[in-house]
């Protein structure tokens, strides 16, 4: 099988909202502003119900309560709450009734621990002069990461738990094995998913090169390559402490060529994983899976 086969032969692939979906299309069109993004949320009741209880909760400090979306988007940022509505339509996918396989409640704390990793390492990136936004996007990338296992785990579930087995039971890393079972990876088929859902194609190209950032090397779009380490160390960095659990669970070593492709020094790392340890905490309660 390849991944056009796949693509051909799936039911469908895990969908986000429609509300989300246009988000992703205006931005992508350069017409959202923080006007059009209040406007587009507030067409889904469910979505600004969230995006405000996730505004007041203690993990954004607010100082009094936000009862509108308009003052949401003033005080928190256009870029805060357009991911916060990303960030939500995603999450729901990791609620579906198809990833029996998955321990989904695990992988979505793993995606989140991922994400939050990913954004403070871009916090401390030599990019964040010319990217304000890098932190943002490096979080919602993480939580993306994993996405493609969902689309496993609905569409190929007898191949999915061989992959599985053998992730558990060997040394091999689960992109391998599905590489050998499947003829392609999670990555490529996470891709597809962000493609589906009119993510960005910078989005698309970490989730591809999440496990392969020397590929990312390659070309010269430095914004790019410190999103795909800053997600590939994440995720390394998340598997490390438990945030979450990952279906892979074999550990790859931090090294320092990681550490200086996005400006960290060795002394510093203990520094950043306290700040990686501290805004999950924090991050839990907001980001339950309850939600």
């Amino acid at each position: 099988m390849n991944l056009r086969d796949f693509l051909k032969k799936v039911k469908d692939l895990p969908t986000i909202s429609a509300v989300a979906n246009e988000i992703n299309v205006a931005d992508k069109n350069d017409s959202l502003t923080a006007k059009s993004l209040g406007a587009i949320i507030t067409r889904d009741p469910a979505l600004t119900a969230r995006v405000l209880k996730l505004s007041n909760s203690a993990y954004y400090g607010m100082p009094r309560e936000v009862t509108s979306l308009e003052r949401a988007v003033t005080i928190l940022g256009f870029n805060t709450i357009k991911n916060l509505a990303l960030t939500i339509s995603v999450f729901h996918v990791f609620k579906t009734n198809e990833g029996q396989l998955l321990d989904l409640k695990e992988l979505w704390y793993h995606s989140l621990g991922a994400g939050i990793a990913a954004k403070h390492l871009a916090l401390h990136s030599p990019m964040l002069a010319a990217e304000k936004a890098l932190p943002e996007q490096a979080f919602l990338c993480g939580i993306l990461h994993d996405i493609g296992k969902i689309a496993f785990a609905q569409n190929l579930p007898t191949e999915l738990a061989e992959i599985l087995h053998q992730t558990k039971t060997g040394t091999i890393p689960q992109h391998e094995i599905e590489k050998t079972i499947l003829g392609f990876n999670h990555q490529r088929a996470g891709q597809a998913m962000a493609n589906s859902w009119n993510f960005p194609e910078d989005y698309q190209t970490v989730i591809r090169l999440h496990h392969a950032p020397s590929a990312a090397a390659i070309g010269d779009n430095q914004k790019i390559l410190t999103l795909v380490i800053s997600v590939y160390l994440g995720n390394k960095i998340a598997k490390a402490l438990h945030l979450g659990e990952s279906t892979d669970t074999h550990m790859a070593k931090v090294t320092p060529e990681d550490l200086r492709n996005v400006g960290i020094n060795k002394q510093d790392l203990p520094v950043v994983i306290q700040e990686i340890r501290n805004e999950f905490s924090q991050c839990l309660e907001a980001w339950s899976y309850d939600l």
